[in-house]
């Protein structure tokens, strides 16, 4: 990705959140559920995951490293201001890596891929498989984001 996008997300970042409209006039906060599938948690035998080979990744120069999201922070301002830096300044991308439906880093334009499985074992598989894909070195925790300088 280029300066000018990581420039972008800069702008973008703000305490400020967007209103949820659905509960604000229908109160509709309940839970949502988004349908997603994961080609390879069954299939735990497969050396190379089906991302990999469905979409070969040529050497594009870029790093990427993976950021894990647990839980929803309390202001993700500060988490996205570093993670932008860090890709301004060291050329790196930052990929978000959730089991949440909405983990706060959407809104400021982060790739953010959902880790999905019933299980511990079927989510570790889907988070290995991105990491294949995705060719990520390191998986840090956002807990851990301002070791990041």
């Amino acid at each position: 990705m280029t300066p000018e996008f990581w420039n972008s997300v800069l702008s973008r970042i703000t305490p400020s959140q967007p209103v949820d409209l659905d509960a604000t006039i229908f109160d509709a906060g309940g839970e949502q559920h988004a349908a997603v599938a994961n080609i390879g948690v069954k299939d735990q035998a497969r050396s190379i995951a089906p991302s990999a080979v469905l979409w070969k990744n040529g050497e594009t120069g870029q790093s990427c490293i993976g950021v894990r999201v647990d839980e929803r922070p309390v202001d993700c301002t500060v988490a996205a201001t570093r993670l932008a830096a860090a890709a301004l300044e060291r050329g790196v991308t930052p990929i978000i890596l959730t089991t949440l439906p909405d983990c706060g880093f959407e809104r400021f334009g982060f790739r953010v891929e959902r880790i999905v499985g019933q299980t511990k074992p079927e989510r570790d598989t889907c988070e290995k498989e991105l990491m294949q894909f995705w060719n990520m070195a390191i998986i840090v925790d956002v807990k851990d984001i301002a070791l990041l300088g």
